[in-house]
């Protein structure tokens, strides 16, 4: 019903803004399926309103993330459910500060903090926004540092991100980028590997940590795929992938 109701208080313009949906499929080192995530943007821009459900293998939604629209594309807040681990968080950015409440499963505490913003901050997908600003800098060879937050340890890390070299993805032109803490002990920190298409400049995979926890309760390294462009989808499909109800488990899943 929330849903519903939103959309009929939507104003005209934004009814005939286009709603996008991008599939992305995480799979483990091995190959198998480990889960799927499914983007909704309302817009094309990179602060436009976002959601994103996370499914099972078999399909079935066991976590959600809401991102509401906003002008800083790098400093992005966002809501987040998973019913499988219990895990909760919330992370809003205003006025120079970054308020966050962090719950890390369901028998964890719920944490509270509030921290200033960093210049050129990044939170969560803003990521994306950051890469693209900075794209003709990467391609230059340059190296590039952020401060990226990691809500759970409630601090932002410095992360330094460097173009490694043009490749082809699938048939697509595109570039590797891998990030990597920008400190003396990134040493020992896992990596991330990004592939961006030359042509818009959207992430074509990642590999690295998930920033979801299994159903063991572990951060698994996994491979995400989004092989499909965005493409568009009528608002009563995104209603209908937001309003299924989670699930706890994944079937086939130890947790």
């Amino acid at each position: 019903m929330r849903t519903t109701w939103l959309l009929l208080c939507l104003p005209a313009p934004a009814l005939a803004t286009p709603w996008l949906r991008t599939e992305g499929v995480a799979t483990t080192p091995q190959g198998a399926v480990a889960y799927r995530e499914v983007h909704w943007q309302h817009g094309p821009a990179d602060g436009a309103e976002r959601w994103v459900v996370y499914q099972c293998a078999d399909g079935q939604p066991f976590a959600r993330k809401h991102l509401p629209a906003t002008p800083q594309h790098q400093a992005r807040g966002y809501v987040l459910e998973d019913r499988r681990s219990g895990q909760t968080a919330e992370v809003r950015a205003t006025d120079g500060k970054v308020w966050i409440v962090w719950k890390e499963d369901a028998h964890a505490p719920q944490r509270e903090h509030e921290l200033s913003l960093a210049p050129e901050a990044v939170i969560d997908t803003g990521f994306d926004a950051a890469v693209r600003r900075h794209w003709t800098a990467l391609l230059r060879g340059e190296r590039v540092s952020l401060p990226f937050l990691v809500p759970g340890r409630q601090r932002f890390y410095p992360l330094l991100v460097r173009r490694s070299g043009p490749v082809l993805w699938q048939g697509l032109a595109a570039q590797s980028i891998e990030v990597s803490l920008d400190t003396w002990y990134g040493g020992v920190a896992p990596h991330l590997a990004l592939v961006y298409a030359d042509a818009d400049r959207r992430l074509l995979e990642f590999r690295g940590t998930s920033n979801l926890r299994d159903g063991r309760g572990d951060y698994p390294e996994v491979i995400v795929r989004f092989q499909a462009a965005p493409s568009e989808r009528p608002a009563s499909q995104w209603q209908e992938d937001w309003e299924r109800p989670l699930v706890g488990r994944c079937p086939g899943v130890a947790g």
